[in-house]
């Protein structure tokens, strides 16, 4: 690809941005499931357990094979061709899950505004949402990474303004977080548990385009870097200034930060909020497509998936029939009710995740290390505290989250979809022989 449609760091920033988070969107019912001090505290220790050793896992991966397909890609050539196929597969199940929300989340904010919409212009709406993401992603990675650079603008200082405002209204009075309650159901603690993770995972979304960052092995671990403490602060500042205007945390839900603007007195800053909160929405589409299909490409090339998902445009050089595939999928996926596996969603994103380490660890012991490129500093202790820090989360959330829906049978669905993987590959594998 011609290095002036690479994507720059600039506008690589944006992209993971979009891939992790969006905003502090999405925080609001950890509030109401476990409490704002609970939430604050997952704010700034997710970071610490799991953040940064998933980001210094992703950084040497990226740098020292900055292969298209990214993760997928590390997996099949440390693992063989089965274990890189069950790598793509969890993988899309992971957004399939994710990507079907945001157009809903997208229509739930309109709705603030026009709350008499009918359910086939909602409809409309997503199908609007879609297929001008399909668009944009069409025309390739840097027209993508110039949008989402806008959006992120756009959020982040409509929050600033929340936050600087909100420490006036509140001068720096913290006592009403301080006499909240902290008692909830293990229901609730895993919901909220896997809310905290799902706006902290995704620093590997980006990773399937490596071929079209402008050199890749030193700009994408910059940006996973300088995107970590963004986020982190616009996490913790609105949840904390939320919290101690709106103080009955239990009634907390998506949308509330244009809530509690109305309540300080400022309707136009709540406008902008709702108006961020569907930029968000647009912004997450967006950037999942982007890695997605291109997951779904690299597949392609190695004839594990039809042929047509790697071809590529002739003048953007993107895997455009992928993408309108995608978009197909996902005007039918709209019209289903995903939120309720929220919990599902993290839980294949980790074991997913888990192959990467995998990876990294197989990568390692074969020495193939390049010049030049990230490396997880301090060597071997280094490697193995980050590697250790990330396993125990991913063992914890899994056995967690098996636990507390033991005793229902949505529990078989998750475990029935992770499995389906291996008939459908040898299928597959049949065919193409």
């Amino acid at each position: 690809m011609d290095n002036t449609k690479k994507a720059k760091l600039l506008t690589l920033i944006p992209i993971i941005f979009f891939s992790v988070s969006g905003g502090p969107y999405g925080l609001e019912e950890i509030v109401s499931s476990v409490g704002p001090r609970i939430t604050l505290l997952l704010i700034l220790l997710i970071p610490l357990v799991w953040t940064i050793p998933e980001c210094l896992i992703v950084s040497e991966l990226s740098s020292n094979y900055p292969i298209q397909g990214g993760y997928y890609k590390w997996v099949q050539m440390t693992m063989g061709r089965f274990w890189g196929f069950m790598e793509g597969y969890w993988s899309t199940l992971y957004t399939l899950i994710d990507l079907s929300l945001y157009p809903i989340l997208f229509t739930s904010y309109l709705k603030i505004f026009y709350p008499d919409m009918n359910h086939l212009t909602l409809y409309l709406v997503n199908l609007l949402v879609i297929w001008l993401s399909v668009y944009i992603n069409i025309k390739g990675i840097k027209s993508v990474g110039e949008s989402l650079g806008v959006f992120k603008l756009f959020i982040l200082i409509a929050f600033f303004i929340f936050i600087l405002l909100g420490f006036f209204y509140i001068k720096f009075d913290f006592s009403p977080l301080f006499s909240q309650k902290s008692s909830f159901s293990p229901h609730h603690l895993i919901y909220g548990l896997s809310l905290a993770f799902w706006n902290f995972i995704g620093w590997d979304n980006a990773t399937p385009v490596l071929d079209e960052i402008h050199d890749s092995h030193k700009t994408y671990p910059k940006a996973v870097f300088l995107t970590i403490p963004i986020i982190v602060f616009f996490y913790f500042f609105p949840v904390l200034i939320g919290v101690c205007i709106h103080d009955n945390s239990a009634v907390w839900k998506f949308g509330e930060f244009s809530f509690i603007a109305n309540t300080m007195g400022f309707p136009f800053l709540s406008t902008l909020l709702t108006f961020g909160g569907m930029i968000m929405c647009l912004g997450i589409f967006n950037s999942l497509m982007l890695s997605s299909t291109r997951i779904l490409s690299s597949m392609s090339k190695d004839k594990l998936l039809p042929a047509f998902f790697s071809k590529i445009h002739p003048t953007f050089h993107t895997p455009h029939l992928a993408i309108l595939f995608c978009g197909f999928i996902y005007s039918i996926l709209v019209l289903f009710d995903f939120e309720n596996l929220i919990v599902f969603d993290v839980f294949f994103y980790l074991i997913a995740m888990s192959l990467e380490i995998l990876a990294l660890i197989i990568f390692r012991r074969r020495n193939i290390l390049k010049k030049d490129t990230f490396i997880i500093p301090f060597g071997n202790m280094g490697l193995y505290l980050t590697i250790s820090l990330a396993c125990l989360v991913i063992f914890s959330m899994t056995v967690f989250t098996l636990i507390t829906t033991s005793q229902s049978i949505s529990l078989f669905i998750p475990l029935g979809m992770l499995l389906a993987g291996i008939p459908i590959y040898y299928f597959i594998s049949s065919r193409t022989k």
